[in-house]
C-alpha cells in the first residue's frame, strides 16, 4: 500500500484539504478507541485505575523515546511548553558572570514569555534580531559570547519556517559550558530528530501538532550529563525518588527525568498522544519527512517567490508556508471557498504540509493562492 493508502486508513480526515497542522495535528484512527480502553473503561468498571493509567505514561515516555531515540527514563511529561521550559529554567544554578540567555525575536511568545520570568533569577535576555537567518550557524556562533550561559533554540520556527542548525549550535554550547534548550515542537513528527546525535541540555516539545495527539501532552527530555544537577522549584509526590515513601519531611529528588514531574500526573491526553506517536512510527519519519517536503516544495514551485514570507530552501525549512499575495483578502476568500484550512501569521497566509495532504490538496491550495 502507498503512502496515500497507508494515510486513508489511519488517520480521521476532513472532507476539505486540512493545512493546519502547525497549529493541530488530525486525530489518527483508533484515538477514541484507546482513551476509552486505556482510561474510561477501566475507570467505569473498578474506580480506582492508577496501576492502568500510569502504565499509559510508561507507553508514552516509551513510544517518544523510540520514535526520537532517546532513553524514556530522561523523557518527562509536561502540561505544555511553557510549563517545561519554567521547570528547566528554575531548575538551573543561579547565574554567575554568564547571566545572558540568548533566544530570537523570531521566537513563539510562550518562549519569550517564560524567558523573561527568570530575570528574577538574575539572567539578562539577548535577543538574535528578527531579520537575521536563523538557519545559519554562524549568526548563532557569532551571537554566542563569553556572557552568554543558556541558549534557546528553536528547530523549526512557527512563522518563518526556519530550520535552526541545532546540531551546530548545541556542539557550540557544550564545548563552551552554555546550557542549551531546543523547543521542537514544530518540527516533532514531520523532521526526522535524533537526540542521540543532539548535545543538547534539554529538549521541549507538544503532541498537539504534527505528533497529532491532541493538547495537553507536552514533555520535556533532559541530558544524562545534567539531569542530577537539576533541582527544579515546582515539585510534588511524582518528582520524588520514592514517590510512595510518605515521608512528609524528607523530599529527594528523582534520579532521572522524573524529578522534572510534579505532583499528580494527567493521563487522558497521554492515552491519545501515545497511540498517535505509535501510528506516525509506524508510518516512518524518514518516509513522512520526504512525502511533506517534496508536496511543500511543489506548492512553493507554483506561487511567486516574491511574495513568499518563509523560509524556501529544502533542508533549511520546516513544513509550512507563509505567502502575502498583493490582494490578501481575495486570496483568502478562495482558501476559504474551496474548504482550504489555513490561518494568517505576519500579514501572511499560513499553511502547512503534513502526510495526510495529497497531491489534489497541493494543487486546490496553489490555486487557490495564486489566483
Amino acid at each position: 500500500m502507498g503512502m496515500d493508502g497507508t494515510i486513508r486508513t489511519r488517520f480521521l480526515k476532513p472532507e476539505t484539504p486540512y493545512f493546519l497542522s502547525h497549529s493541530v495535528g488530525l486525530m489518527p484512527r483508533g484515538a477514541a478507541a484507546t482513551l476509552n480502553k486505556q482510561v474510561l473503561d477501566p475507570w467505569r468498571m473498578q474506580g480506582q485505575s492508577w496501576d492502568e493509567w500510569l502504565a499509559i505514561l510508561d507507553r508514552f515516555r516509551t513510544a517518544l523515546g523510540s520514535f526520537l531515540n532517546a532513553d524514556p527514563a530522561l523523557i518527562c511529561p509536561q502540561a505544555n511548553v511553557s510549563s517545561a521550559l519554567t521547570k528547566i529554567l528554575f531548575s538551573l544554578p543561579q547565574p554567575d558572570r554568564r547571566n545572558v540567555i540568548l533566544l530570537s525575536e523570531q521566537d513563539f511568545p510562550t518562549i519569550g514569555f517564560v524567558a523573561l520570568q527568570a530575570e528574577r533569577l538574575g539572567w539578562q535576555l539577548r535577543y538574535v534580531p528578527r531579520e537575521a537567518d536563523l538557519t545559519d550557524e554562524e549568526v548563532w556562533l557569532d551571537a554566542m559570547g563569553d556572557d552568554v550561559g543558556i541558549v534557546l533554540v528553536t528547530h523549526a520556527y512557527s512563522n518563518s519556517a526556519m530550520l535552526a542548525p541545532v546540531v551546530s549550535i548545541t556542539q557550540f554550547a557544550a564545548a563552551r559550558g552554555i546550557v542549551s534548550v531546543v523547543d521542537i515542537a514544530q518540527s516533532a513528527g514531520t523532521i526526522p530528530i535524533d537526540l542521540a546525535l543532539w548535545q543538547a541540555d534539554f529538549v521541549i516539545g507538544t503532541s498537539v501538532k504534527y505528533l497529532c495527539g491532541g493538547p495537553g501532552a507536552a514533555f520535556l527530555w533532559v541530558s544524562p550529563q545534567i539531569v542530577e544537577t537539576c533541582t527544579p522549584l515546582d515539585v510534588g509526590w511524582f518528582s520524588h525518588e520514592d514517590s510512595f515513601e510518605f515521608d512528609l519531611k524528607q523530599f529527594r529528588y528523582a534520579p532521572d527525568a522524573r524529578r522534572f514531574w510534579g505532583g499528580t500526573p494527567s493521563v487522558l491526553p497521554y492515552a491519545m498522544a501515545a497511540h498517535a506517536v505509535e501510528t506516525l512510527t509506524a508510518i516512518g519519519i524518514d518516509a513522512i519527512h520526504r512525502q511533506n517536503q517534496q508536496r511543500l516544495g511543489r506548492l512553493i514551485d507554483g506561487l511567486d517567490p516574491a511574495l513568499i514570507r518563509s523560509e524556501p530552501r529544502e533542508g533549511r525549512r520546516g513544513s509550512h508556508l507563509l505567502y502575502a499575495p498583493h490582494d490578501m483578502e481575495a486570496a483568502a476568500a478562495r482558501l476559504e471557498e474551496a474548504g482550504i484550512r489555513h490561518d494568517r501569521r505576519d500579514g501572511a497566509l499560513r499553511l502547512s504540509v503534513h502526510l495526510y495532504i495529497t497531491d489534489q490538496d497541493r494543487e486546490a491550495a496553489r490555486d487557490a493562492l495564486a489566483g
